[in-house]
């Protein structure tokens, strides 16, 4: 066992960018993972809670208390690979946790290897799956880390829940006998509508957006459609509107069915991705950690307090136990997200110091955690106080 150097994290953020491999389908992704954190005193389990591609990795020193869990995510979008950033979020995971692990006189660590965050596959949202399987139940503190445009402690996130609506309908011949039709296409566009009508009358402070697409419409021209198959995405920064928001779009579903004679499957892809708690307590002491090294980094009630954009489900875990996650740059702001230009920023050389960086932050977060009982302490009281 040795201590993994920066060339080390970023060969290995190399390596996971270069496989691309996407969610559900991490085998090889996970695999390195798994055999480095061996390599370096971690006992691992995989699969883990019965996700194939996930896994549960951990060294005990002392007593093993607390229990800090490091979260991993190493899952590429469809189509363009790692233009989300996870290769560097798996690379700065496992090297904080073995440096960490190299350190500390009394604790356990734990890094938990979390696929398909991006819902690509038939595990999408597996933290989400994983806290309902109990993965979580003996651990203590959760840390990890995302890359941007920005460094940042304690954004907030929307909610979201994406859902497939499939019509089916009546085919006939579009001229001959287009009476005896009853359009698919017809009820998933209605629907569509429908859902743009519904933008103007929703709080404008829940930050709801609505997002879609026609995945399939029918097969020619000609021949009135009998299946068309509608993707939807619901969000909304208030977690109980969110709900009324789904109910509200499986009433317009029903209603354009009936409207046009179709029947529809309704199906929720994936879990739904919660709201994040912030713990101010933690988050504020990584926030000092980045300061000291000269980081620009906002105050955690200025980033409390800005529109929230984007969704994870890490957010589902940080409402079962205390968690904090840090934003690193590694693009220009304003830089697009799941894009070409993101998508070269997180294999660039100008990402190794910011990896660099936040393997340090995060290291030093739960070093904090490991050795300071009142900070313990104060980050736990937070949490139960709600």
């Amino acid at each position: 066992m040795r201590v993994l150097t920066l060339e080390d994290s970023w060969e290995l953020a190399l390596r996971i960018h270069g496989l691309a491999e996407i969610g559900s389908s991490e085998f090889k992704s996970s695999s390195i993972l798994i055999d480095l954190l061996r390599a370096n005193g971690f006992a691992a389990e995989s699969p883990y809670k019965g996700i194939p591609t996930s896994f549960r990795a951990e060294k005990r020193v002392g007593s093993g208390r607390p229990t800090v869990a490091f979260l991993a995510e190493y899952d590429a979008l469809r189509g363009i690979g790692h233009a989300c950033g996870h290769n560097l979020i798996a690379s700065s995971t496992v090297s904080a946790a073995i440096r960490v692990s190299s350190s500390i006189k009394d604790g356990r660590v734990v890094v938990i290897g979390t696929p398909d965050e991006e819902g690509s596959g038939e595990w999408a949202g597996s933290k989400i799956v994983l806290a309902e399987r109990g993965a979580f139940s003996d651990v203590d503190f959760v840390i990890m880390s995302h890359p941007g445009d920005r460094w940042a402690v304690a954004g907030q996130t929307l909610a979201v829940q994406d859902i497939e609506v499939t019509f089916h309908g009546v085919p006939a011949h579009s001229a001959a006998n287009p009476q005896e039709g009853q359009s698919a296409l017809d009820a998933a566009m209605l629907s569509y509508a429908a859902l743009n009508m519904l933008r103007q009358h929703v709080r404008r402070d829940a930050n709801v957006v609505m997002h879609g697409i026609l995945r399939e419409g029918g097969q020619a021209s000609n021949v009135t459609p009998e299946k068309a198959v509608l993707v939807f995405g619901i969000r909304s920064s208030d977690l109980a509107y969110e709900t009324a928001l789904i109910e509200r779009f499986q009433d317009i579903v029903k209603g354009c069915s009936l409207a046009t004679g179709t029947t529809y499957d309704f199906k929720f892809i994936g879990p739904l991705f919660s709201t994040t708690r912030v713990n101010r307590t933690l988050s504020g002491y990584m926030r000092e950690c980045l300061v000291q090294k000269g980081v620009d980094c906002p105050a955690v009630e200025e980033t409390w307090s800005e529109m929230p954009l984007a969704s994870t489900d890490f957010s589902n875990v940080s409402r079962i136990l205390p968690s904090v996650s840090l934003q690193f740059q590694i693009a220009p702001k304003g830089t697009p997200w799941h894009s070409k230009q993101s998508l070269e920023a997180a294999k660039s050389s100008g990402a190794r110091q910011p990896l660099s960086t936040t393997i340090d932050v995060m290291s030093e977060v739960a070093k904090k955690l490991f050795e300071d009982e009142a900070f313990r302490e104060r980050v736990a009281q937070e949490f139960r106080s709600g």
